[in-house]
């Protein structure tokens, strides 16, 4: 079946495990192929693919995040293994949509119920939303991206590329802005919480308090690195989630524990 909103990034063959990745704000499918491929091949990795970009450029961007989840929803038994664990990685705005789609999965008692969820780059939503002008004006936007270094400086000096990407980046920070955690949690997940040490955005602290949303085990690993410590380190953050599956998929993990570790390089 050819998808709209979920792409395969690695098939596997009689593989293990599922991840099904969400972007961040302005992101892409595409954008978490060199984690894809930094996967053992046993563990197939599929992502979502927010319409208004790419090969979606023509559709109307996302107007809630419920709208995005829905179509996910829809998409998901076409594409994953209900015999196969699944797990949620979401990065960003990412995370804040992986966490929803992991509600509504396990609410509605789907063989898809994720295994584990992986939160990476973003404060719990139980602190509450930040105020913020970054969409006063696109210029304010654009200094907002350059100083989380989450775009190419080339692409950000070139009027043309910016044309281009800008509606998406607009948009997605729009439903940013309007997201209200409803104090929802969830029940029995583990979750993995990674975080660059240096993130001018989110503190360590902030991440790990992801762990107050689950009464499963919570680990945060901070990784060197600012916003998108990600894209410099996919072996490092494929390592530290293939051993957070095993683990959960063995049965090792201790519901009570909360542990926090540097990853190793």
């Amino acid at each position: 079946m050819s998808s709209t909103w979920i792409r395969r990034l690695r098939p596997s063959g009689p593989g293990t495990a599922q991840v099904l990745c969400f972007p961040y704000a302005g992101g892409t499918a595409n954008g978490y192929s060199g984690l894809a491929h930094a996967f053992t091949p046993d563990v197939e990795v599929f992502a979502v693919q927010y319409p208004g970009r790419q090969d979606r450029l023509r559709e109307a961007p996302a107007q809630n995040f419920q709208q995005i989840i829905e179509h996910v929803l829809e998409e998901l038994p076409s594409h994953c293994d209900p015999e196969k664990p699944l797990a949620l990685f979401g990065h960003s705005m990412g995370a804040l949509l992986a966490f929803e789609t992991a509600r509504w999965l396990q609410q509605t008692q789907t063989p898809f119920a994720p295994r584990h969820l992986f939160l990476s780059g973003r404060a719990s939503p139980s602190l509450g939303r930040r105020p913020s002008d970054f969409l006063r004006s696109d210029a304010a936007l654009v200094a907002e991206l350059r100083r989380l270094e989450g775009a190419d400086r080339q692409v950000l000096d070139d009027p043309e590329m910016l044309e281009l990407i800008m509606p998406s980046v607009r948009a997605d920070y729009r439903l940013l802005m309007q997201y209200i955690w409803d104090q929802g949690t969830l029940r029995d997940c583990p979750f993995t919480v990674l975080v660059g040490e240096e993130d001018p955005v989110v503190m360590v602290g902030e991440a790990d308090q992801w762990r107050t949303l689950t009464t499963g085990v919570t680990r945060t690993v901070p990784f060197s690195g600012g916003h998108f410590y990600l894209n410099q380190q996919f072996q490092q953050v494929a390592k530290v989630m293939l051993s957070a599956l095993s683990a959960t998929l063995d049965g090792t993990s201790d519901p009570g524990q909360v542990a926090a570790g540097r990853a190793e390089p």
